[in-house]
C-alpha cells in the first residue's frame, strides 16, 4: 500500500511542462500585477527579475535533489531525504495547509465570477464549482492532466496575443514611450524601498511551480520531466513575465495603472481592442479554474505522500483499483477547501484574514527548506544555492518592513511552531 508506483503513470511530457507553466500563471499575474505597477513604477521590471530569478533559482534546486536522489517523489520527498523526518512533516503540513487555502480563494472568485449570471445562493454555487473540478480530479490523474493542458494553454495563448498586440502597436502607432517610462515620476517614483516592497506580491503570482514536482511523479519519466519542466519555467518567466509588463509599461503611463484593474485591459482599452473585456474575463476564469483544479490535486498528493512516511493517518493511502487515485485524499482535501471558503463567509476579516495571513510565511519556509536540503545532497556549485537564500532573505526583509505582510511573517513562523509541536506530541504512525 505504501508503494509510490500504486499511483498512475499516465502524464506525459506535455502535461507536466504545462502544468509547470500554468503555475506560474495564474489570476494574480492578471490582475494583481496593477498592485506592483502601481507601488513600483517603471522600475518594477527589477523586481520581476528578482522574483523571477528567485523562482528559477528554487525549481533548480528542486531539478538537482530530483537528479541525485531518484524516485524520492516530489520535493517532500528530497526534504525529507534531505533534511530527515521532522523538517518533512512540517513542511508537508504547511504545504498542504497553504493549497488549501488558496483553493478557498479561488472559489471564492469563481463564484463571485459567474454569481452574476447563475441565479443561485452563493453557498450552493460555491459547493457546485468544488464539485464539478473535485470530479475531474477525480476521473483519473490523466483527465486531470488535460484539463490543465489546455487552461494552460488558454492562459499562454493569451499572453501570446498581448505580446503580439503590444509589439504592433509599438511598431505602428506614435506611442510616446519615453513619456511613458520618465514622465511620471521618472524610473523610482517611491524610490528603491518600493521595488523591494512588491517583491512578495509578485513571488505570489508566480507560486505554484513546483507542483511538477509532484505532477511528475506520475508521469512516464519522473526524473526527466522535472528537468524539462524547469527549462521551461526558466523560459517562460522571461518570455511572459517581464516581456508582457515591459509592455505594459511603454504603451501607458504607470500611474494610470489602477491597484485591483488589470493593466492588461487597461492597455487593450486604450488600443480600442474589440471584446478586450469579454475576453480577459473568460482568461481570468480559465487561471482561476485552472489554479482550482491543480490545487485539489497537489493537496491529494501531498496529503498521500504524507501518509506514505507515516506523518498523516494510514487512511490516505488508500488507493483505487481502476483509477490508481487517492480518492479519500481527493475528497477531504477537496471538503477541507470548502470548509475554508464557508469560514471566509462566516468570518471574512478574522478568521479568513488569519488563514490567508499564514500562506506569506510557508511560502518563504518551504523555499528554504528546499534550498537547504539542496545545500545538504548537492554540494556542488553552491552559488545557486546561495543566491536563493539572499534573495530569500531579501524577501524576508521586504515582508517585515511593510505592515500589511509582517503579520504574515509573525503568524506564518507561530503557525509553523504548533505544526513542529503537533510533530513532537502527536504519535507518529510507522509507515506500512
Amino acid at each position: 500500500m505504501s508503494q509510490p508506483d500504486q499511483l498512475a503513470h499516465s502524464l506525459r511530457t506535455r502535461h507536466v511542462v504545462m502544468i509547470a507553466l500554468g503555475g506560474v500563471i495564474g489570476a494574480g499575474y492578471f490582475i494583481g500585477a496593477s498592485a506592483a505597477l502601481s507601488l513600483g513604477g517603471p522600475a518594477v521590471l527589477l523586481s520581476y527579475a528578482l522574483a523571477g530569478t528567485l523562482v528559477f533559482l528554487v525549481n533548480l534546486m528542486m531539478r538537482d535533489l530530483a537528479l541525485k536522489v531518484p524516485g524520492r517523489a516530489s520535493f517532500l520527498g528530497q526534504i525529507q531525504y534531505a533534511l530527515g523526518n521532522r523538517a518533512a512533516f512540517v513542511a508537508g503540513w504547511a504545504y498542504w495547509l497553504t493549497w488549501i487555502i488558496a483553493i478557498a480563494v479561488e472559489v471564492i472568485a469563481v463564484a463571485t465570477m459567474l454569481a452574476p449570471y447563475i441565479p443561485l445562493p452563493y453557498a450552493v454555487l460555491e459547493i457546485l464549482i468544488m464539485a464539478v473540478m473535485t470530479g475531474v480530479n477525480l476521473m483519473s490523474v490523466k483527465g486531470y492532466g488535460e484539463f490543465e493542458y489546455w487552461f494552460s494553454a488558454i492562459k499562454v495563448l493569451a499572453i501570446v496575443c498581448f505580446i503580439g498586440i503590444g509589439v504592433w502597436a509599438l511598431l505602428s502607432h506614435p506611442v510616446p514611450v519615453h513619456d511613458n517610462l520618465f514622465a511620471h515620476g521618472g524610473l523610482l517614483p517611491h524610490g528603491w524601498l518600493a521595488l523591494l516592497a512588491v517583491i512578495p506580491t509578485i513571488l505570489f503570482s508566480m507560486g505554484g511551480s513546483e507542483i511538477s514536482t509532484v505532477a511528475a511523479v506520475e508521469s512516464d519519466n519522473t526524473e526527466q520531466n522535472i528537468v524539462r519542466a524547469t527549462r521551461s519555467i526558466a523560459l517562460r518567466i522571461g518570455g511572459f513575465y517581464i516581456v508582457s509588463i515591459a509592455l505594459v509599461l511603454c504603451l501607458v503611463p504607470w500611474s494610470d495603472v489602477v491597484p485591483g484593474y488589470s493593466p492588461f485591459l487597461l492597455v487593450l482599452h486604450r488600443l480600442h481592442v474589440p471584446f478586450a473585456d469579454v475576453a480577459l474575463a473568460v482568461v481570468v476564469m480559465t487561471a482561476a479554474l485552472s489554479s482550482l483544479n491543480s490545487g485539489i490535486y497537489v493537496t491529494s498528493r501531498i496529503l498521500y505522500e504524507l501518509a506514505e512516511s507515516g506523518s498523516a493517518p494510514g487512511l490516505f493511502l488508500t488507493v483505487d483499483a481502476s483509477t490508481k487515485l487517492p480518492r479519500r485524499a481527493i475528497l477531504v482535501s477537496a471538503f477541507a477547501s470548502i470548509l475554508v471558503a464557508a469560514v471566509a463567509v462566516l468570518s471574512p476579516t478574522l478568521i479568513f484574514g488569519l488563514l490567508v495571513s499564514l500562506t506569506g510565511g510557508f511560502m518563504v519556509f518551504n523555499n528554504t527548506m528546499i534550498v537547504a536540503g539542496r545545500l545538504k545532497l548537492v554540494p556542488e556549485s553552491p552559488w545557486k544555492a546561495y543566491a536563493a537564500l539572499v534573495l530569500i532573505g531579501c524577501t524576508l526583509i521586504a515582508m517585515l518592513i511593510q505592515p500589511e505582510t509582517r503579520s504574515q511573517i509573525v503568524l506564518g513562523a507561530a503557525a509553523l511552531l504548533l505544526i513542529f509541536l503537533a510533530e513532537q506530541f502527536v504519535p507518529r504512525r510507522q509507515p506500512d
